[in-house]
């Protein structure tokens, strides 16, 4: 048996975990900014965790956990989400292939890219275990689905034996193996400025006052504090390759920004589009604490622990104040 869906598709890069949400929003007749769920969602911000028993012990993420970060756009957009998880391959995708028969793309990952022969330089070279992929279509005959991918315009195909290794991962706290979810989306969806005041207002809670000191400004602090314990090179490692687009350990940091030049830039355009301006302030803020950011990961190349807590209280005071920014216009 044979299927395929015909869905719009957008190629942003670095943006797999969104991707195929946004081109099934536009195929439901709404197509919203590039990176504006990315940042609602909860990109370019905070994470400090410290794990004696982990590799490395120390970890640093700018970024939001897909896992997370979906369901917060849940809150704010109002779709709704089916998770299917942890389950053996052949069960998945039997609910895989009947969803798309039933005219529903299916959003799987977290995928490991060295199963994506599409992805020339990584194939069979390099695991990585954290990207997503939208399946619109399956062929039984060539054994095989096929997949819209952030980086690519055209459909991509990738044999049925591949997609499930590239399925069988593990990511503690984001992913299970053979993930996949589907979005239903029923009635109207929030119109751009509505879903943007939303969203900028959570993620401005949830810097300024998150639950716990793992997240937001107050770990930025802690991290402050805490740098100068740092022993291991993996910590430092992980905060620069999580500070970059795509995570990795880059040879120069202008793609090390903790991903703030997609939150100022948003934040710029819609503060224009709607004149707005404490969004407009807020953006010229992040564009700065983006290039502190950069600075802090070429320190930590060097271990360099007085400046990098130096630079990361400046982090701190700045996005403080441009988060209470996106708290006037609610």
């Amino acid at each position: 048996m044979k299927r395929i869906i015909s869905l719009p598709h957008r190629v942003c890069q670095s943006t797999c975990y969104i991707n195929g949400l946004e081109d099934i929003l536009e195929w439901k007749g709404i197509k919203y900014p590039d990176y504006l769920l990315s940042v609602i969602g909860g990109m370019g911000e905070f994470t400090y965790l410290k794990i004696k028993v982990a590799r490395p012990p120390n970890m640093v993420y700018w970024g939001a956990n897909p896992k997370y970060l979906l369901a917060d756009l849940e809150k704010v957009i109002g779709f709704k989400q089916v998770v299917m998880e942890g389950r053996v391959f052949k069960s998945t995708f039997l609910k895989l292939k009947k969803l798309i028969e039933s005219g529903i793309p299916v959003v799987a990952g977290a995928l490991d890219m060295y199963y994506l022969h599409y992805y020339q330089d990584i194939y069979t070279r390099q695991h990585i275990p954290i990207h997503y992929v939208l399946v619109v279509g399956y062929d039984d005959a060539k054994a095989q689905v096929y997949v819209q991918d952030c980086t690519f315009n055209r459909v991509q195909s990738v044999s049925y034996a591949e997609f499930e290794q590239a399925l069988n991962v593990n990511v503690p706290g984001m992913s299970k193996k053979n993930t996949v979810r589907a979005f239903l989306i029923e009635g109207n969806l929030a119109p751009e400025l509505e879903v943007a005041k939303r969203g900028f207002a959570l993620r401005a809670e949830k810097m300024l006052n998150p639950p716990v000191s793992l997240f937001g400004i107050p770990a930025m602090r802690k991290l402050s504090k805490e740098i100068f314990n740092w022993q291991d090179d993996e910590s430092f490692n992980h905060l620069i390759t999580y500070a970059t687009i795509p995570p990795h350990l880059p040879e120069s940091f202008e793609n090390s920004s903790g991903m703030r030049m997609w939150k100022s830039c948003v934040l710029k355009d819609l503060g224009a589009k709607y004149n707005i301006d404490s969004w407009t302030k807020a953006s010229e803020l992040f564009e700065k604490s983006g290039e502190l950011i950069k600075n802090i990961c070429r320190a930590a190349k060097k271990r360099d622990k007085s400046t990098i807590s130096n630079m990361i209280l400046e982090v701190a005071c700045i996005e403080e104040q441009a988060y209470k920014m996106l708290l006037k216009y609610v």
